[in-house]
């Protein structure tokens, strides 16, 4: 199996790290303006990252309306959408509905790309699927804990997690050709993340800047901390898990890469117990054990 392969683990370990941050500080900033600066400081330090190892070249400006619009696609819609679905759902539940990135991003690459898994291979995926379905099913015990409660209607949650999950496959599919001519991952990030703040800038600005959500704090009254936070996030969870996922990409199979990057519900669980003091139900260790066979017939391949 590539090394490659690895970086899905890689990038979830990333965004369960993410996703245990943004519950406060998504009511903190409210949903629309989180998002926007998160991906603005991630654009900013990824850009500076790319001038000054000299990572642009004209491999990258060659597949610059594609990578453009998989960051359209994967960060101004998919991202928006995922942390509004966490909002809504909580990061346990939103996880299991965002891991269908995976079986999307397989039937994308066969569709599209031509790309072909074993039977093997397949069977992998779908213990890792599995498990991590049986982990987020039955992964928790009755709780009141604000993360488990939905707000809003829960089809309109379910829906957006879905939409991102959507986002992030196609996404990730639209930036692979550049990657095959040798564009350099982090210039590619760059690119798309880039794209994706400048949209959520012009979005802001014209739809939301008057419409502080119910909550959420004046910005000139948000503290240091808070942006503190939101830049250690945006480091962990764009920067470097983006970044990670675009490599790994480019130089192994999209469906295997994107099924790693599914573990992210099994790797919240432990998180949520140390967050929330809750221990989760036998469920949760089932679907780890499932995970993680799965990932170890991936990864032995």
């Amino acid at each position: 199996m590539p090394f490659a392969e690895l970086s899905g683990l890689v990038a979830a370990l990333c965004w369960t790290i993410s996703s245990l941050m943004a519950p406060r500080l998504i009511e903190r900033f409210g949903t629309m303006l989180f998002n926007t600066v998160r991906i603005v400081i991630a654009s900013v330090i990824l850009l500076l990252i790319c001038l000054i190892t000299e990572r642009f070249s004209l491999a990258l400006w060659q597949h610059t309306e594609m990578i453009m619009l998989s960051g359209l696609l994967g960060i101004f819609i998919g991202d928006t959408m995922l942390f509004s679905a966490v909002h809504r759902l909580g990061p346990r539940r939103t996880g299991v509905l965002f891991a269908t990135n995976a079986p999307m991003s397989i039937l994308l690459g066969w569709l599209l790309l031509g790309e072909n898994l074993s039977f093997s291979q397949l069977f992998a995926c779908s213990l890792v699927l599995t498990g991590v379905v049986i982990a987020i099913l039955f992964g928790r015990r009755n709780s009141l804990h604000a993360w488990e409660q939905t707000k809003g209607k829960l089809s309109i949650g379910i829906l957006l997690a879905l939409g991102a999950a959507l986002g992030q496959a196609s996404g990730a599919l639209l930036s692979k050709p550049a990657l095959l001519d040798g564009a350099d991952p982090i210039a590619v990030s760059a690119l798309r993340v880039g794209t994706g703040a400048l949209a959520l800038i012009l979005a802001y600005g014209i739809f939301y800047r008057h419409k502080r959500p119910v909550g959420a704090i004046p910005f000139d009254q948000l503290t240091r901390i808070d942006f503190m936070g939101i830049a250690t996030l945006a480091t962990i969870g764009m920067v470097i898990g983006m970044s990670v996922l675009v490599w790994g990409v480019g130089n192994a199979n999209v469906g295997i890469v994107t099924t790693l990057s599914a573990v992210v519900p099994v790797l919240i669980l432990p998180g949520l117990w140390l967050t929330t003091g809750q221990r989760p139900a036998l469920g949760a260790w089932v679907g780890a054990f499932f995970v993680v066979a799965g990932a170890a017939l991936i990864i032995l391949k």
